[in-house]
């Protein structure tokens, strides 16, 4: 996969788009519906702790005035001390007595007053009397053994319609038992009081201490708790979203359910998942319209540029690439211009080098007339000297011929102890010439000798010295100083001759071949230098310090020192 996308620059260009538009989207879309998920879940089951505990409050303030309202029952001594009156008359005094007690509970709850036989005598239902209640079992029993003063507990399923009973004690003088006092809540009863909290739309449930039901709204399938709660599971306390709270219900022994389905269902979740696809889709189309206009917009002078190289690279130096673009691709294609116009120059300038340096060798070997010829001759004359005689001819002949051997060889470069020797050959020549008028020598710096150059380069300073720089002097001196500093290997020819002219100088120092016309020697090993090693070297012509003359037309005469500057190269072993 990486290597394919690595093939094209579209592909690039595309997967970088991608990468860039497409996972911060996807990232933050994400993100954004898991953030809103939580902080509304989070917010709703606040809000369904905060209505758990309003019904639990409401509840627990009815079971309240429940007991209250045994309380005051059994403060009133004309229902207690008159519950079993047979009279008519009395009766309907005492059941106005108690009618008054329990006004506060009949929206709520049925209330029914039975003597300790477990008959009911006075009730709040309307229609049919009461019910008769055992003694002996059920929750007639339950308050007789309990020693609190309210009895609460689920009703019995034949019980007809009432969910849960609370019940306590009617005592009479002395604490003595004379009845009971029975409260029945029916479905409608707790409807009633969820309705007047504000919670008529809740899913509410109210289990017994056995975690059987009492009371049921809504579909929360309480049987299904029962059977996790007796196996154990933990499902009392906090609540999740999409989960049940399961509370205790203060300290009555019953349990409050709520339940309430999570905000974010199954059917939102995916609704804002499938609009973040759609999006997503919506930018992958974007990123490929955008890439295929900017890679076009961008590999088409490239492709250019590449096309251009190509041909420059077969040859064509004259291929140039036309663009007016200003931007970045722009400023390519005229640097490729502009480099394409130097290579030309380049080219064009190393082709007159090479032709300028063929002409200096051409002219040298022009110079040179039939050199195995000379050269063969001269050995002869040697050995001839040799035999009758005559050494200044031999050593002049022997160093002529070393001379001649040199510049024959196919070397091109000599070592610096080479060279000198030749000097030195010249300079004997000469002086037997000259009959000794002129004198020669040498300081080197130590280590120099086995410097690499090219042949024949000091001969014509030396010769150009003797010839011209000494032609009018009874005797001068020449005197070759060579140093290797900073990696510049610097070979100074030294006369106290008459000097150069400045004209000449001038013409060598600004190296304008056209006038150095007569002075083949000096324009030739200047221009090997130039050519060999580069612009920065060559040949630097100056008057010597300490011998300059004043003519008597004003102008300064003297020596001369040439130098010739060329790197510091060693001979390889």
């Amino acid at each position: 996969m990486k290597k394919w996308i690595k093939k094209s620059f579209h592909r690039q260009l595309l997967f970088c788009f991608a990468v860039v538009a497409l996972f911060p989207l996807l990232l933050f879309g994400v993100s954004l519906i898991q953030t809103m998920e939580t902080k509304i879940n989070s917010d709703y089951e606040k809000r369904v702790t905060e209505q758990a505990e309003q019904i639990d409050a409401g509840v627990l303030h009815l079971f309240k005035n429940f007991e209250e309202t045994v309380e005051s029952i059994n403060a009133n001594s004309k229902i207690v001390g008159q519950i079993n009156e047979e009279d008519s008359w009395s009766k309907s005094k005492i059941y106005l007595q108690f009618y008054r007690e329990v006004s506060g509970l009949r929206e709520y709850a049925q209330v029914d007053l039975h003597d300790k036989t477990g008959k009911c005598i006075y009730t709040t239902a309307q229609g049919n009397a009461g019910t008769d209640l055992p003694v002996y079992w059920g929750i007639l029993k339950a308050v007789e053994e309990s020693e609190e003063n309210l009895v609460l507990r689920r009703a019995e399923p034949n019980d007809k319609d009432i969910l849960m009973y609370a019940a306590g004690k009617l005592l009479g003088k002395e604490n003595t038992l004379e009845g009971y006092i029975v409260i029945g809540m029916r479905a409608e009863n707790f409807e009633k009081l969820l309705y007047d909290n504000g919670n008529s739309k809740a899913e509410v449930a109210f289990l017994d201490t056995y975690w059987r039901t009492i009371f049921e709204s809504g579909n929360l399938q309480t049987d299904k708790i029962r059977e996790e709660l007796m196996k154990g599971h933990k499902l009392l306390g906090g609540y999740r979203a999409g989960e049940l709270l399961i509370e205790p219900l203060g300290n009555t022994g019953l349990y409050t359910v709520m339940a309430c389905p999570s905000v974010f269902s199954t059917e939102v979740l995916n609704s804002m998942y499938s609009v973040l696809t759609v999006m997503l889709i919506i930018s992958i189309l974007l990123c490929v319209g955008v890439a295929s206009h900017v890679g076009r917009n961008m590999t088409r002078p490239v492709e250019r540029m590449n096309t251009a190289m190509r041909t420059l690279q077969e040859g064509d130096l004259t291929v140039r690439i036309a663009s007016d673009r200003e931007d970045e691709l722009g400023q390519m294609s005229r640097n490729f211009n502009i480099m394409a116009n130097e290579l030309e120059q380049n080219v064009q300038e190393k082709i007159e080098k090479q032709k300028e340096l063929n002409a200096s060798h051409i002219a040298m070997m022009q110079a040179q007339l039939n050199p195995h010829f000379l050269y063969n001759t001269l050995d002869t004359m040697k050995w001839v000297a040799k035999a009758n005689h005559i050494p200044e001819i031999a050593t002049m002949a022997a160093g002529l011929a070393k001379i001649l051997r040199t510049s024959i060889s196919k070397r091109q470069f000599i070592c610096l102890r080479e060279e000198l020797e030749l000097v030195n050959c010249y300079v004997d020549i000469q002086k037997i010439r000259f009959n000794d008028k002129f004198s020669y020598s040498v300081e080197m710096e130590e280590g120099l000798e086995d410097c690499v150059i090219p042949k024949l380069i000091i001969q014509p300073i030396v010769e150009n010295s003797v010839l011209h720089g000494l032609k009018e002097s009874e005797e001068g001196n020449i005197h070759v100083r060579i140093t290797g500093k900073t990696g510049v290997l610097c070979i100074e020819v030294t006369d106290d001759g008459c000097g150069a002219p400045d004209d000449l100088m001038e013409a060598i120092n600004h190296r304008r071949q056209e006038q150095l016309v007569g002075h083949i020697g000096v324009s030739n090993v200047d221009t090997i230098l130039r050519l060999t090693y580069g612009e920065e070297y060559g040949i630097y012509m100056e008057k010597s310090d300490g011998n300059i003359q004043t003519t008597k037309d004003g102008k300064e005469s003297g020596g001369t020192r040439v130098t010739l500057r060329l790197p510091v190269r060693r001979e390889k072993a």
